[in-house]
């Protein structure tokens, strides 16, 4: 549900990555597999996992079209599900080679709208599991997994990777640190504009759709053709993989509702909302950078407010408050295939904020099983 909601992590700054949905997959399958595991235990395999993920992504330093999040997240998965398992180095070692062998994810799907974009993260998790529990049965996969002739670099990232980064300060710098948490349940690099419709729409004191006369958005060309140029699927989306990644959609959402949460993402109908984002404007400015944008807002009465776009709320530097977190939770419990119930939503947070002491991480599932 992680994934495909497009409401986990990201590290910003690796491709945009999001490592936890397979990481956090595999550890919690394998700790209601073997039971007993301690929410010591379950955090220290998620924060390797992580490491593992994030450092692959980093080192990977030219887009080659992966679907990160799977194509590199499998290693992650089997490295925090080794770790529960507690494979020796050479069984480790194994594992990361099958893993190897089950690598990948391409993010056409996600041109494409299609539905295989969320099935490539549960398949990285699956993948994770199953190259642990094999290696801990002594099957082997290849051992010069990143480097070798035809290692993951090589053939997956050639011309286009640092393996430096893979060691380094590894053991005390643990990159799952400088992930990103999403406010909104959509693709990362449109969060800064949703922020500042969000802003413009505060300023202005929008309560209606009817306040709006105009919205202007003016980004780097790149940006720009990427939203503004790509057909009538970024303003008018048909199913909710597209609306994930349509920006003129998103930003007409946060001006008529004021929030962009699961409900309104997947509002593909909203009359008033499709009515605005048609009206968008879109502009190329040779001058801005790479994911640099403003947006303009005009109100009927003429008042009119720019904001200019910054650094993404949920970022390590302007990071989610616990209420905001709280939000987000209830939000996805309450979107689904089995709605929580809010006795069962309040058990689940109270075994989160209890973890580091539980004796036995399936608590932390029990509240999922009513």
């Amino acid at each position: 549900m992680g994934h495909a909601l497009d409401f986990d992590d990201t590290l910003d700054t690796g491709g945009s990555i999001h490592p936890g949905v397979s990481v956090l997959g595999a550890v919690l399958s394998i700790s209601d597999s073997l039971g007993n595991i301690t929410g010591t235990e379950l955090l220290l395999a998620v924060a390797l996992g992580l490491d593992v993920s994030c450092r692959i992504a980093l080192a990977s330093t030219v887009d080659r079209g992966w679907h990160r999040t799977a194509a590199m997240g499998v290693f992650g998965a089997a490295a925090a599900a080794g770790k529960l398992l507690r494979l020796t180095p050479e069984q480790m070692l194994a594992g990361f080679g099958i893993a190897y062998s089950q690598a990948a994810g391409n993010r056409q799907c996600i041109l494409d709208g299609a539905l295989s974009k969320r099935l490539q993260a549960g398949q990285a998790a699956s993948a994770g599991v199953f190259s642990a529990v094999l290696a801990q049965t002594g099957f082997t996969g290849a051992h010069n997994i990143f480097d070798g002739r035809f290692g993951f670099f090589e053939l997956y990232q050639p011309n286009g990777a640092d393996p430096s980064v893979l060691l380094r300060d590894l053991g005390t710098a643990f990159r799952g640190e400088a992930l990103s948490y999403k406010p909104y349940p959509c693709g990362r690099p449109l969060h800064a504009a949703i922020d500042a419709a969000l802003a413009a729409r505060a300023q202005l004191q929008i309560t209606a759709c009817d306040d709006i006369a105009a919205v202007t958005i003016e980004a780097d060309p790149a940006g720009h053709s990427d939203q503004f140029e790509r057909g009538p699927a970024k303003r008018r989306p048909t199913q909710v993989v597209e609306a994930q990644f349509a920006q003129p959609f998103l930003v007409a959402t946060a001006l008529v509702h004021g929030r962009v949460g699961i409900s309104e993402v997947d509002g593909l109908g909203d009359a008033a909302v499709r009515a605005l984002s048609d009206r968008i404007a879109g502009i190329p400015r040779a001058d801005r950078k790479k994911g640099e944008l403003s947006i303009t807002v005009t109100r009927t009465d003429g008042h009119s407010v720019t904001v200019e776009a910054g650094d993404p709320i949920g970022s390590p530097h302007n990071p989610l408050t616990d209420a905001q977190f709280e939000a987000k939770f209830r939000d996805c419990a309450k979107n689904a295939v089995r709605p929580l119930s809010d006795t069962s939503i309040d058990a689940a947070l109270a075994a989160i904020g209890r973890l580091e002491t539980l004796a036995d991480a399936r608590e932390l599932m029990m509240p999922f099983t009513g």
